[in-house]
């Protein structure tokens, strides 16, 4: 039996209260193996982004969670589609399945007078129109499933095994066996991060210092730790996702986001900067082929995080607003270097663009 108060919820507050959820869940989790399980995949990670099953991607907080959903319960790769669409293509949801919602913003519009404009009206409106009218965003959200949630693999096998191999990501090793990111390899070297990384000198740890605009990082062959080949290819992705931390807070900085002005360690907004920071390399780091595990210096948050997420469940929405900046600023950078690569990009409009300007050079 649910409660008035539950009855009352629309649909985008309740996918905030499930996305809260799922926080927590993975946090209690990760306390429960002595935090060393990564934030998403803590295995092997699929090296795309999420998408629906006709190829679009899921961007910002949808494809964090969609990515933490696709790990938390061990699904073969992070495709999702609406119950319509699993119809439509003649496959249906399994029965019992329970839903992922998918959260975008929306806006509701009234005139000077208080007055509702619908959604057709203010779209035909001028600009000069528009500013004259009050506007207030608000969440909304639609269901989707996982493919594995529904008999799509029966139905459509070999549309199912083309989807499967888009998610094969390929093990590329250095000479000593270690992961390797040739996009983030390419920008390191270029230097054509947002500010300068120095990661060719010995030194004892990452940082970002914000002062002198530079980032940090110890040398690759110093996460070379591992006793076997599988544990030295993840310390490669432990190299890369220490980066990817890095580059996260450097987009605070105040010529970008200006997320840092009033940080100071150990109060409440520095917590908040490592979880975005956290959450950005871990959501980007999937999407590359690679997770990243909690960084020792921020186990002693995991209690805090978790305790604030109980308490103020909208406190997911202010932290994964700045994920969503702070990770689209890091994909655009990465998927220059994959396109001068010539390898595919993770934002739909780098694919598209990358088509459109394949189709030019052949004209």
């Amino acid at each position: 039996m649910t409660t008035a108060g539950t009855d009352t919820k629309t649909l985008g507050q309740k996918a905030v209260d499930r996305f809260t959820e799922m926080m927590i869940e993975r946090m209690e989790q990760m306390k429960s193996v002595g935090w060393r399980k990564g934030w998403i995949g803590g295995a092997t990670a699929p090296g795309a982004m999420p998408q629906n099953v006709s190829g679009r991607g899921y961007s910002g907080s949808n494809s964090f969670f969609l990515q933490l959903d696709t790990a938390l319960r061990g699904y073969s790769m992070p495709v999702y589609l609406t119950f319509k669409q699993a119809n439509d293509l003649g496959a249906h949801v399994k029965k019992g399945e329970s839903a992922m919602p998918v959260l975008y913003w929306d806006i509701m519009a009234r005139d000077k007078d208080g007055h509702k404009i619908t959604k057709e009206a203010y779209r035909k409106m001028s600009l000069a129109e528009r500013m004259q009218v009050q506007t207030i965003p608000f969440l909304k959200a639609y269901n989707v499933f996982n493919i594995d949630q529904t008999n799509f693999a029966e139905v459509q096998p070999e549309k199912f095994e083309l989807l499967k191999k888009l998610f094969a990501a390929p093990e590329i090793r250095d000479t000593q066996g270690m992961f390797v990111s040739k996009a983030l390899d390419r920008m390191f070297e270029r230097q054509e991060w947002l500010c300068p990384i120095r990661y060719d000198r010995q030194v004892q740890g990452a940082y970002f210092s914000p002062s002198k605009d530079i980032i940090v990082i110890p040398r690759k062959e110093q996460f070379n730790i591992g006793n076997s080949p599988e544990e030295v290819y993840k310390d490669g992705m432990e190299y890369y996702s220490t980066a990817l931390h890095e580059m996260a807070h450097s987009t605070g900085a105040a010529s970008r986001l200006d997320r840092l002005s009033h940080d100071k360690f150990g109060d409440a907004k520095y917590a908040k900067e490592e979880l975005v920071a956290e959450l950005t390399a871990a959501m980007v780091g999937n999407s590359m082929g690679f997770d990243k595990r909690i960084l020792d210096n921020n186990a002693a948050y995991l209690d805090g995080w978790i305790y604030t997420l109980r308490e103020n469940p909208k406190f997911i929405v202010s932290v994964m607003a700045d994920v969503n900046k702070a990770a689209n600023m890091v994909l655009e950078e990465v998927d220059r270097q994959k396109m001068a690569l010539g390898e595919q990009p993770l934002l739909d409009k780098n694919r598209v663009l990358r088509v459109s300007n394949q189709q030019e050079a052949v004209i």
